[in-house]
């Protein structure tokens, strides 16, 4: 063996009992200080539990709030479309009831002649929407129902063959028909601003810890 073989293994087996001797020590020390690093880990993983749980409570009630809004939205689109057609045909009973057109007349006689809460009652395919619905708005739908009733009693008498224009046109019956479906057409921009002002955006509410 070679002399700085000789010196690599002093080398060595100093450096092994430095090891030794420093783990014990270290043994010593972590023993006394035992309980108390144990206490710390503990807190540190209690609170870390605690934040996890806290974040995962933030995310599900933003997830649910996500989709409750989109929800919502979808329900009320399914009302705009309604409503749409409502004004649409509510276009087509009176420009129809005046006009000197036959198939426009014909139109308008037929759409009368649909029971009146049948149209002005959202369609069975909108009941699921309509859960979603505030109250205010199935509140303003049901308001649509008396003066619908009344436009198309003023349509029918302004449907009526007539012997004579010189009646005022204040006693028309298409006058009649004008004033109420100016009124349904107010009804229906009532609703639509309803529908707007419950799709405004709101904060999800977070539980504090």
């Amino acid at each position: 063996m070679t002399d700085n073989s000789i010196s690599f293994v002093a080398n060595l087996i100093t450096v092994f009992f430095a090891l030794a001797i420093g783990t014990r020590l270290g043994y010593i020390v972590a023993a006394r200080g035992t309980a108390h690093h144990i206490d710390l880990i503990d807190r540190h993983f209690e609170n870390s539990r605690r934040l996890f749980e806290h974040q995962q409570d933030i995310q599900r009630q933003t997830d649910a709030h996500r989709r409750s809004r989109e929800e919502l939205k979808d329900s009320y689109e399914a009302l705009g479309i309604w409503l749409h057609r409502l004004g649409q045909t509510l276009d087509e009973i009176y420009f129809g009831a005046v006009s000197d057109k036959q198939p426009m007349r014909d139109k308008a006689e037929a759409l009368i002649s649909v029971r009146p809460w049948e149209v002005v009652s959202p369609p069975t395919s909108t009941a699921a929407a309509a859960f979603y619905w505030s109250p205010e708005v199935l509140r303003k739908i049901r308001e649509l129902q008396g003066p619908y009733a009344q436009f198309v009693a003023h349509i029918r008498l302004t449907m009526l063959p007539t012997e004579s224009d010189d009646a005022p046109a204040s006693s028309r019956p298409e006058q009649g028909c004008w004033q109420q479906w100016q009124e349904l057409q107010s009804l229906i921009a009532s609703i639509k601003s309803q529908a707007r002002a419950d799709l405004m955006p709101t904060s999800p509410t977070v539980n504090e810890r």
